[in-house]
């Protein structure tokens, strides 16, 4: 049986659907390979109270350990310093930078999820990267779109293996973290989110169905490592093609983090005010990046008239972000790198409203987790 699948083009179109009509398109479509796969703890599989509950603990533990705050930052700056230290032992030779961005970007969700920090030559974090990229790869590989869209094959053992394989790298791997977790862990002085994620998972033992469970840490986890490395990397990698590609980009963006920095330090989030240069120029990367074409697919959770169309309940949506990002009624020079997007006539930097290169909206979902 065949089911409606909407796809939205354009700013205005894509604003008004996720803003303006947030609460009917906050839903989420069934994706069979993501749904199975993850057990329906996916973050495209939960809704409702238990995916409040998951993220709701998710966003205080990572608050926690410091996200958004000086003690993340120093975290990053200090890893940034490893990052520069395997660059330069290439002594100027060329060199394919992905897996040292990979690494970098793996140690510091590393250091927040299991405790540790890695060598980039370490085989433990080889492992972890590998495992990543492979889950990436495995959820958006043509097998797994054939199976989304004839869940039927996934009842053939053969089919349903092969799509799933490469899934099963990242989760395998952290299960033996998990495993060690449980083994050395003491109540008294959790470690890392693994630890607290354990302590709630005794909290709540007592409940029926309990959302905090080893299946939850488990996607949970494997979750954050997929949404954080492979992702981050891609970007970081892309920027510094972008740099060697435009030299006097480049040349700029040095000259203004000099000035600010004054040679003497590494460039701190304090700093960001005074640099409106380079924040102009690594969003216009991100727009030209058009990282996540597709966002995460929705789905409306009542028959909704949109913009002179009635669309049915529980018909998927996909908002198309490479439109907004490459709008023309929207972006002076749409199919060039311009960080004169992000730059007033003073040259301060300015905000677009159609800078959205993951998503947009404040759904039903988010209102008790803000």
């Amino acid at each position: 049986m065949s089911e409606p699948v909407i796809v939205l083009c354009s700013y205005e179109t894509v604003r008004d659907a996720l803003i303006n009509h947030a609460e009917q398109f906050s839903e989420r479509p069934f994706i069979p390979v993501i749904n199975l796969s993850t057990k329906g703890y996916g973050e495209m599989c939960l809704l409702g109270p238990r995916w409040r509950s998951l993220r709701r603990f998710t966003l205080t533990s990572l608050r926690n350990f410091g996200m958004g705050k000086k003690v993340m930052e120093r975290r990053i700056l200090a890893e940034s310093k490893y990052l520069i230290q395997a660059i330069s032992e290439t002594r100027g030779k060329s060199f394919k930078p992905r897996m040292l961005m990979a690494s970098a970007v793996g140690n510091i969700i590393s250091s927040v999820l299991f405790g540790e920090h890695f060598e980039y030559k370490d085989e433990k974090l080889q492992e972890l990267l590998m495992s990543t990229y492979r889950n990436v790869r495995g959820t958006s590989s043509p097998l797994s779109t054939i199976c989304n869209i004839l869940p039927v094959l996934l009842k053939i053992p053969f089919v349903r293996h092969k799509a799933f394989k490469e899934n099963t790298f990242l989760q395998t791997f952290v299960t033996k973290h998990i495993k060690y977790h449980k083994e050395t862990f003491k109540p008294e002085s959790p470690r890392d989110f693994i630890d607290y994620f354990l302590l709630k998972i005794k909290e709540v033992e007592h409940e029926i169905d309990p959302d905090f469970c080893d299946t939850s840490l488990l996607m949970v986890v494997t979750g954050l490592l997929t949404a954080g490395t492979d992702t981050t990397a891609s970007s970081l990698t892309f920027s510094l093609m972008v740099l060697a590609h435009y030299p006097d980009v480049q040349a700029k963006v040095q000259q203004e983090i000099d000035e600010v920095t004054k040679s003497l330090r590494l460039p701190e989030i304090m700093d960001k005010p005074q640099m409106a240069y380079t924040n102009a120029v690594f969003h216009e990367i991100q727009r030209v990046l058009d990282l996540a074409p597709t966002a995460i697919v929705h789905a409306v959770t009542e028959d909704v008239n949109f913009r002179g169309y009635t669309i049915p309940k529980g018909a998927t949506v996909i908002p198309f972000l490479t439109s907004v990002l490459s709008d023309p009624s929207q972006w002076e020079t749409p199919e060039e790198f311009n960080p004169g997007h992000f730059l007033n006539d003073e040259g301060q930097f300015r905000t677009r409203l159609a800078f959205m290169p993951f998503s947009a909206g404040k759904n039903w979902r988010h209102k008790d987790v803000q």
